[in-house]
């Protein structure tokens, strides 16, 4: 009556596909230090069971259960999971259900498996740096019939894998990762004060799960950041600001409690937000403060960029903020932006808004995501943070320490996140990163749970397109969960997974050379990797690693 078997994690099980059409996996394999999960797919066939719900217990066995977590792998509506444009290796392009977010296990850990309905388990193995090679072995599920219903049969079945531990440590992440993280979203959903003792208590549960994914960097908004802001409804900044007669004064607090939560989860740097508008730094963004007693915004939303007052703050601002950093040590941990996505016609207001602070940031990292070769050549952004699709004019004049980014695009033929892709393509950029020694990646939705605008809050569990305006899975990679706690989706855990491939292909680089990994790495998916590479078949991504994983063991065995 009951199926079951493990399937790579990487297979997207939709509920109203076939039990057959997944390939079973026996082995899976990680290095020390590294998290790996496999699915668990079930069906109840309909001609063998009784039409109606069967409540079961899974009883999971084996040395590395001590290192698990098992979630269920939960559909969200997807109204838009692909852009117009799409290409021959998307998944699914019309809405329906998509199997996206990790949910905690109910039924007191049982598990709901209903007729014509496939359903999915996520088990994640997070295995120590220190962990003992002999608890390889075998992991097994017994599933059984939960009695209740008199109808209810006595059920009961097993199946397994094997989960291998290299006898080798996982190196540390060199990448630098942001994906924007918006505190003002989580203050809006869980309808908290901001900067309330309990939204930093969110904010330090999301900014954990962020650090577990590989986020190393975290938007830190000292005054309200300019990022789909249309509607000006957005207001949310660490910076505590007075309007004095003499000019401005700055208080701290809220930024070193900031800190101290980023301290304590492990983020490394500070990626300061935006210090003018989005798409070409045309005016002032949006400061609140006290002004003769009353709160207030400080600036019209139509300020110009070049606005003396304007400039006279943001300078006043930039002092004080980075003598408080320096003070602590930590002004070494940040990187500055002037505005998001600038293009040529741009140039001029861009110009203007970073000279008028230019001289305070001098020896900074100032980067933004842009896509026009010729503002790197002018010299006007030093560290260009630069979309996949015009990657290739980057990399064909040899600019050092580069950036990347998707987000609403690119779709043909490249990389992305959107549900409607394989995870595999997800993950696989990883391929690219590591070959072109890309230095960090950025992408603008870990956490927006707004519309497009920021015109309406949305339901994240109803709307995963924000309001049908961006690619679902596209503005968020976390869904907020009960009690202040962010669930994890399949795109979050899968792209960290590349993360830690990039690792293990510098490990393999330690003990071989690049030249040989990338020559094994185009070998093994029979293609030149450049920008537009993705390995689309979870099946073939596991080539990848297990290619990987046996020039380890033939070092190490040796």
């Amino acid at each position: 009556m009951l199926r079951l078997k493990f399937v790579s994690n990487l297979e997207k099980v939709f509920q109203d596909e076939s039990f057959d059409s997944f390939r079973e996996i026996k082995k899976i394999s990680a290095l020390k230090g590294e998290r790996v999960s496999v699915q668990l797919i079930c069906a109840l066939p309909v001609d063998e069971t009784p039409n109606f719900p069967i409540l079961f217990k899974p009883t999971f066995e084996g040395k590395l259960m001590k290192y698990a977590t098992v979630r269920r792998v939960m559909s969200v509506p997807a109204t838009r999971p692909a852009n117009v444009n799409v290409d021959e290796d998307f998944l699914r392009t019309t809405p329906g259900l998509f199997p996206d977010v990790l949910m905690p296990l109910q039924y007191g850990g049982g598990v709901v498996i209903t007729p014509r309905s496939l359903t999915s388990l996520w088990i994640d193995f997070e295995i120590p740096s220190d962990a003992d090679v002999a608890d390889s072995g075998e992991i097994s599920v017994t599933f059984t019939s939960v009695k209740t219903h008199e109808r209810t049969p006595d059920i009961s079945l097993s199946a397994s894998v094997n989960v291998e531990i290299i006898n080798a440590v996982l190196p540390e992440q060199k990448l630098l990762f942001t994906q924007w993280f918006h505190a003002d979203c989580l203050a809006n959903y869980y309808k908290v004060e901001k900067w309330s003792d309990e939204h930093f208590r969110i904010i330090e549960n999301f900014a954990k799960t962020a650090k577990k994914n590989g986020i190393n960097m975290i938007l830190t908004p000292l005054i309200s950041p300019p990022l789909d802001n249309k509607f000006d409804t957005r207001d949310l900044q660490l910076a505590d600001v007075v309007k004095t007669a003499d000019g401005y004064e700055f208080s701290w607090n809220k930024l070193a409690r900031w800190i101290e939560i980023c301290d304590r989860v492990g983020i490394k740097y500070f990626e300061i937000g935006h210090l003018f508008t989005q798409g070409g730094a045309a005016y002032a963004t949006k400061v609140t403060g006290m002004v003769d007693g009353e709160y207030k915004r400080l600036f019209p939303k139509d300020t110009p960029c070049d606005d003396p007052e304007y400039t006279r703050f943001l300078r006043a601002m930039l002092k004080s903020f980075l003598d408080f950093m320096k003070a602590r040590g930590d002004d070494v941990r940040c990187y500055f932006h002037i505005s998001d996505e600038p293009s040529d016609k741009h140039l001029e207001t861009y110009l203007k808004a970073k000279n008028s602070v230019a001289d305070l940031l001098e020896g900074y990292p100032i980067m933004d995501a842009l896509s026009h070769y010729e503002f790197y050549e002018r010299g006007v952004v030093k560290k260009p943070v630069v979309i996949l699709h015009f990657l290739s004019d980057f990399l064909n004049h040899g600019v050092p320490g580069l950036w990347t980014y998707n987000c609403c695009g690119p779709e043909v033929g490249y990389s992305n996140r959107f549900m409607g892709m394989s995870l595999s393509r997800n993950r696989s950029i990883s391929l690219l990163l590591y070959k072109y020694d890309i230095e960090g990646f950025l992408h603008w939705g870990y956490n927006f749970y707004n519309n497009s605008g920021s015109s309406d809050p949305i339901n994240p569990f109803l709307d995963t397109s924000s309001g049908d305006f961006f690619p679902s899975g596209d503005a968020f990679s976390v869904y907020p969960g009960d009690n202040g706690e962010p669930y994890e989706s399949t795109r979050l855990v899968t792209f960290f997974e590349g993360i830690q491939d990039i690792s293990v292909m510098r490990l393999c680089e330690e003990l071989y050379s690049k030249d040989e990994v990338v020559a094994l790495l185009e070998k093994t998916i029979g293609k030149t990797i450049d920008p537009r590479t993705y390995v689309n078949k979870a099946s073939d991504m596991h080539k990848v690693r297990e290619a990987l994983n046996s020039m380890i063991k033939a070092k190490i065995s040796k």
